[in-house]
Order: C-alpha cells, then sequence, then structure tokens
C-alpha cells in the first residue's frame, strides 16, 4: 500500500502531503531520524540547516499514519511536461531552472539570460523583467518571466 499523509510546517504554515511509500514503522522512523541530522527545504520555500522533524511533527505523522491509520488516498503527481503545459495555458513565459528536464519541450535556459541579478530564495532580475521560481510538483525547478 502507497501511504500518503498530510502534515504543516510550524514555522511557515505550509501544508504538504509526504509520501511514505510502502515503509514500514520503523523504516518511516529512521527516515525521519536522519532528517534531523542534515538541513533541507521545506515546501513553504525556506531552508532549514537542523533537522526539519519538530518543525514537520514526524512524531504525529508516524503516530497518525501507523497506529491510527489515517492515510490518505494517494494522489496522481503531474509530470514535469504536464506542469510547464498548465502553466503556458495560463499565458505564462517559462523557462527552465538548468536541469533540462523536458528536453522535448525546448525551454530556455535561466542560465542563458544576461544580466540576472539574484533576489534570494531563488528569484532572479534584469532590468525588464523579474523570474519567479515556479517548482513542479516533482521538485523540478522552472521559473516564470515577468515584465517589471
Amino acid at each position: 500500500m502507497n501511504m500518503q499523509i498530510s502534515t504543516t510546517c510550524s514555522k511557515c504554515g505550509t501544508s504538504f502531503r509526504l509520501d511514505l511509500g510502502e515503509l514500514t514503522k520503523e523504516e518511516a522512523k529512521k527516515n525521519f531520524q536522519r532528517m534531523e541530522d542534515i538541513g533541507g527545504h521545506c515546501p513553504g520555500g525556506h531552508v532549514e540547516l537542523g533537522g526539519l522533524s519538530s518543525m514537520w511533527n514526524l512524531q504525529d505523522v508516524l503516530h497518525r499514519a501507523y497506529e491510527l491509520g489515517q492515510v490518505e488516498e494517494p494522489i496522481a503527481v503531474p509530470t514535469d511536461r504536464e506542469y510547464v503545459e498548465v502553466l503556458w495555458a495560463e499565458g505564462k513565459e517559462v523557462l527552465d531552472g538548468g536541469s533540462n528536464s523536458v528536453p522535448s519541450l525546448n525551454l530556455p535556459s535561466i542560465h542563458q539570460v544576461k544580466g540576472l541579478q539574484h533576489l534570494g530564495f531563488g528569484e532572479f532580475t534584469t532590468e525588464t523583467h523579474t523570474y519567479h521560481r515556479c517548482d513542479s510538483p516533482r521538485g523540478t525547478r522552472f521559473y516564470i518571466r515577468v515584465s517589471n
């Protein structure tokens, strides 16, 4: 059974799902303990150098998933191509974040833009445009270009 369960970051308030796959409780617990030893990215956009366990209330996740059985039906995650096509349908100009994850789309790379100034948190600007980071549900970095 592929288990997914929702939690919320206590620092930024972002709600998101964790995919526990078919891990046993002990395997999930070991993975969560490793997350305490390394930093990580929160889906809310901040990076933590310390552990994420308490911020994401992972002990509660273990309890709800394995003891109470409060898992959720898995949701289908769109492919990067599907994600970009939705952005295009909304009229957005999309740039690749540098990994060329969908070569068939032939997206221009953010690294080819001249005069980029870093604003922090993956955001960039030039004299004429701002480039907003727009990560896909699969974690691939894309940017949308907006006129200043």
